[in-house]
C-alpha cells in the first residue's frame, strides 16, 4: 500500500504539492468516489480517475512495444533521437517503465518493458539462455552453407565465438535467426561474418513474448510471468 499522491507522482501525473489542492477541488476519483485525502492508503487494483484517465492501481507493470525505426530504446532523448517511450504517451504508466533487452535505433520490433527489476534481471541474464528472434532482410542470396554456420557458430570481428543458434531460410534474402546472447551489433556482425549485410532487422520475440497483433508504434500490456 501507498499514499495516493505519491503513486500519482510517480505516474508524473501531477507533483505532492499539487495534490492537496486538487483533491480539495474534487479533481481525483478513488473507486469512483471523490477523495479528499490526496494522503490515502491505495492498494492494488483500486481505480484512480484525474484528469479524465481511469488508472488502474498496479505494482508492478509488463508491457510489450512494436518499436519503430528512429526511436531509441532509452527512456530518455539522446542524440536528437526521440526515446522509445515518445511511442507510448497514452500508456499512464509510462514513466515507470524500463527496456529488458534494448534494440539499434535502427532495428524495429519487440520491446519488453517492466518497472519490476527482478523481471528485467531474468530476462538479460546471460545465464538465463533466453531465446530473441529476429526476422532479418539480407543484401545477398544467403547459401544453405552459410545458415549452417550460424548455426554452429561464426568468429565476430573481436574474435568472439558466437552460441549455437538456430536459423530458418524463409527467401533467398531473408531468414528467422535466434540467438540466446546479446553482443553489441551481434546479428548484424554475425552476417558479415559470412560475407553479407543486414538491409532490415526486427524482432518478433524474446522468449515466449511475441508482437502477437501489435503495428508498429502499438503496445499493450502483458500478464505477469508466471
Amino acid at each position: 500500500m501507498q499514499r495516493l499522491d505519491k503513486y500519482l507522482a510517480n505516474l508524473w501525473l501531477l507533483s505532492r504539492r499539487e495534490a492537496p489542492l486538487s483533491c480539495k477541488k474534487g479533481e481525483i476519483l478513488l473507486n469512483w468516489e471523490t477523495t479528499k485525502k490526496p494522503d490515502i492508503k491505495i492498494k492494488e487494483w483500486d481505480t484512480i480517475t484525474f484528469n479524465w484517465q481511469t488508472i488502474k492501481v498496479l505494482e508492478n507493470i509488463y508491457a510489450i512495444l512494436y518499436k519503430s525505426s528512429g526511436y531509441i530504446s532509452s527512456d530518455e532523448d539522446e542524440f536528437w533521437y526521440p526515446s522509445y517511450k515518445k511511442q507510448m504517451l497514452w500508456c499512464p504508466y509510462v514513466n515507470l517503465l524500463h527496456v529488458a533487452w534494448r534494440l539499434d535505433v535502427d532495428t524495429e520490433g519487440l520491446l519488453l518493458l517492466s518497472n519490476d527489476w527482478q523481471f528485467i534481471h531474468q530476462v538479460i541474464s546471460p545465464k538465463r539462455d533466453k531465446e530473441k528472434e529476429y526476422e532479418v532482410h539480407l543484401e545477398k542470396e544467403i547459401s544453405d552453407n552459410e545458415c549452417l554456420e550460424l548455426e554452429s557458430w561464426v568468429t565476430l570481428d573481436d574474435w568472439y565465438k558466437t552460441r549455437q543458434a538456430k536459423v530458418k531460410k524463409i527467401e533467398d534474402k531473408k531468414i528467422l535467426l535466434t540467438i540466446t546472447e546479446w553482443k553489441y551489433h551481434q546479428v548484424k556482425r554475425m552476417l558479415e561474418a559470412v560475407n553479407n549485410k543486414v538491409i532490415y532487422l526486427k524482432r518478433i520475440r524474446i522468449g515466449n513474448r511475441n508482437l502477437d497483433w501489435l503495428k508498429k508504434g502499438d503496445w499493450k500490456l502483458i500478464q505477469p510471468p508466471q
